[in-house]
């Protein structure tokens, strides 16, 4: 019986759909790389019509600070499965180093760092030995402290690579009354790519997508994908996840409001065992902050638009502050003497 024991191994993190639209999900580096500041909450109910299946609800919030090339955001989720909840905050704060001309590669770094708790609630579970000692003396509720480290880089508008680390940095999920510490959180490894091809106009967009996930004897697991985007409005993707599921999702920008809709088909062995899962994105981007950006009146938001010249140590026109106005020399009319002309004519 001993020789025959089984281990069972599992990602300790939510996953989610629509993390393309929102990389702030996974990713800290991503805190204020926007152009405005962004609010976002996603509801995912996974495996319809099965009893205590993984429903989890995330909000977020980065703002850019520009002036300062950073961001700060902020992200906070319960993940509920069966008798198991888990609660965090956490803060973010993103680092990004990029040139003011346009269509700049930016690379960013960010941290995250916040509180974890989970609780068991063992008033709905069945419990065999109610006099177990770990059970007796067990108040089901759990408190740690988790960090996230995560790097990313854009080229151009044309292709960006993130690479995230969560949990790699955690003092272990332990009882509040300092019992043993039966919850180990495990470093994750993800990696994501995008590619974005569009026209001239940029009212037709297609986005090959890829996301790698590792984590410990857990086998490797990927995300392929792509999205066409209609002028900015409208979005459909379709997406295979390894021996999991096939996703289609669509969406609808309206103004600020973002909101989005994803299904999750079970495929392989899970085919016909678990039913789909759904997720809901709703999104609001703001238009103004109160910080400045390279010198711009105050009160004016954080789009980018700046005057465009010509800089000679530059290889494309150079983004200026809307309130700096250049000087422009006048030409100098050649002084000519018609009379003198005439005379020597």
């Amino acid at each position: 019986m001993v020789g025959c024991t089984l281990f069972a191994y599992a990602q300790q993190i939510p996953l989610y759909s629509q993390y393309f639209h929102n990389p702030f999900i996974y990713n800290p580096a991503w805190a204020g790389l926007d152009k405005f500041a962004s609010a976002n909450l996603t509801y995912r109910r996974q495996w319809e019509g099965l009893e205590g299946a993984p429903q989890t609800i995330l909000a977020t919030l980065d703002l850019p600070f520009y002036e300062y090339r950073a961001g700060f955001g902020i992200n906070a989720y319960q993940d509920k499965i069966g008798i198991f909840q888990q609660n965090k905050i956490q803060f973010s704060y993103a680092y990004h180093l990029f040139e003011l001309y346009e269509n700049s590669s930016v690379f960013s770094f960010g941290l995250t760092g916040g509180i974890v708790t989970n609780r068991i609630d063992f008033n709905n579970a069945f419990i065999l030995n109610p006099n177990d000692p770990h059970i007796l003396n067990n108040t089901g509720n759990y408190q740690g402290m988790e960090f996230t480290f995560g790097l990313n880089y854009i080229f151009q508008d044309k292709f960006q690579i993130g690479f995230t680390m969560p949990q790699f940095l955690t003092t272990g999920i332990r009882t509040i009354d300092n019992g043993t510490n039966n919850i180990d959180l495990q470093p994750h490894f993800l990696l994501a790519a995008k590619c974005t091809l569009k026209t001239y106009d940029e009212v037709h967009r297609i986005e090959p997508m890829l996301m790698l996930r590792k984590v410990g004897n857990v086998p490797l697991q990927f995300d392929v994908g792509a999205q066409y985007t209609w002028n900015n409005t409208l979005w459909f993707n379709a997406a295979f996840r390894t021996s999991y599921s096939a996703v289609a999702a669509l969406g609808v920008n309206v103004r600020n409001f973002r909101f989005g809709f994803a299904r999750d088909f079970a495929i392989s062995e899970l085919q016909g065992a678990v039913g789909s899962s759904n997720e809901i994105m709703l999104g609001y981007k703001f238009n103004h902050l109160k910080t400045r950006v390279y010198g711009a009146p105050k009160g004016r938001a954080n789009t980018n638009i700046r005057r465009k010249v010509e800089h000679p140590s530059k290889p494309g026109p150079v983004y200026r502050p809307n309130n700096i106005h250049l000087k422009k020399t006048p030409k100098k009319k050649p002084n000519v003497n018609l009379r003198s002309r005439r005379r020597t004519n």
